[in-house]
């Protein structure tokens, strides 16, 4: 297994932990490698219980040469103008504290950035504009603020990560198709959706056992990124899906081997899921606690003063609507004389679904969601 399969795998592990990890009844969007990367920021120096656990938990067991693989691995995602993938990562730290040179220089060498000084100590509202300025230069404008009330006089590092993508369907849905019906929730009760539907060849898989069909939407023109739609038979079953996936069933639910191209006429409801997340308490559940502890973190490596994190806000958003995951410039590929022919297949999605974004050639996955409520 090469650098960056290893990377690939460890970030997919994590992403079926914090799959399980955010299992609830609200709308969910977040990038796993976002966080992955987040992480990977403060494991670059950490010590002792702290190093132990988060190796554990972002399943590093078996990565040799991890920044590297992480920068290759971007590389990778980010080689290709077909759509724009951009994640940002910073760790803002309390200005007393003396940062060591080679942390700045590793951090500089591996994530081509580096940590941001801000006085958490006597000014923890300016300090909380400051981040909030840095998340709107980064993100054009797309996210929303990080909570105030997570930025307190005695932080010490808060690790912030956004994740957002510029893409296009690789067909489009023409916007005289959308029109309103009713989604189920997983309580029974129906509520009106946008329904958006397209006419096409796509790749698509039934796994007769978890009662599921699995549906790959392909952005671009290399269809390089695409975004899987695992839709439950039942509107009620999506919380028992979650619970029970793993990586091995994420894996071959996302395979190229077992999807069959079928001439398709697909339902899918307009979306768009921006999302706010303190990860503090996810993150402990999942098996790394002590770096938030201000006793047992060690972070010696970075600065010989008694830091801690505070916490890690992930922010992300996806955007499904006729184009793609923004509204820019459309790619048709449109094969009319398909028009003519009756759909083998009819895959409606009017009930709760999970959604992944994968790069195909990585097979690495950039995003994951749930959408159970218009």
């Amino acid at each position: 297994m090469s650098t960056t399969e290893a990377i690939t795998t460890a970030n997919n592990l994590f992403t079926v932990d914090l799959a399980r990890q955010m299992n609830g009844d609200q709308n969910v969007v977040v990038s796993p490698l976002s966080i992955f990367i987040a992480l990977a920021l403060i494991c670059l120096k950490a010590q002792d219980t702290a190093e132990a656990q988060m190796k554990q938990v972002l399943h590093f067991k078996n990565c040799r040469d991890i920044h590297y693989g992480i920068q290759r691995l971007m590389s990778e995602l980010q080689r290709t103008n077909d759509y724009k993938l951009d994640i940002e990562n910073t760790l803002f730290v309390e200005e007393t504290s003396e940062i060591s040179k080679d942390y700045m220089n590793n951090y500089n060498v591996w994530y081509n950035s580096k940590p941001e000084k801000v006085d958490f100590r006597n000014a923890p509202k300016a300090a909380w504009e400051h981040i909030n300025r840095w998340l709107k230069e980064k993100s054009e404008g797309t996210f929303q603020n990080v909570p105030e009330t997570l930025i307190l006089n005695n932080t010490k590092i808060v690790v912030v990560n956004t994740a957002y993508l510029l893409a296009n369907w690789t067909q489009s849905f023409p916007k005289h198709k959308t029109h309103h019906v009713k989604f189920t929730m997983s309580t029974n009760k129906k509520v009106p959706v946008q329904l958006m539907s397209a006419v096409g060849r796509f790749n698509l898989q039934t796994i007769t056992d978890e009662k599921l069909k699995i549906l790959e939407l392909p952005y671009g023109k290399t269809n390089d990124l695409c975004m899987y739609i695992i839709l439950p038979d039942h509107s009620n079953d999506l919380h028992k899906v979650v619970q029970s996936m793993s990586y091995e069933k994420l894996t071959n639910w996302t395979d190229q081997q077992y999807m069959k191209r079928k001439y398709t006429k697909v339902f899918l409801p307009h979306f768009e899921i921006d999302s706010a997340y303190s990860m503090k308490g996810i993150l402990s559940n999942l098996g790394m606690p002590d770096i938030f502890s201000d006793t047992k973190a060690k972070f010696t490596g970075i600065s010989e003063d008694n830091l801690f994190v505070s916490d890690v806000i992930s922010l992300a958003t996806v955007n499904a609507d006729e184009d793609g995951t923004k509204d820019v410039t459309n790619i048709d590929d449109h094969l009319g004389f398909l028009s003519l022919m009756l759909p083998e297949v009819i895959f409606t999605a009017d009930r709760p679904f999970i959604y992944v974004i994968q790069h195909k050639p990585t097979k690495c996955y950039v995003f994951y969601g749930t959408f159970q409520k218009p």
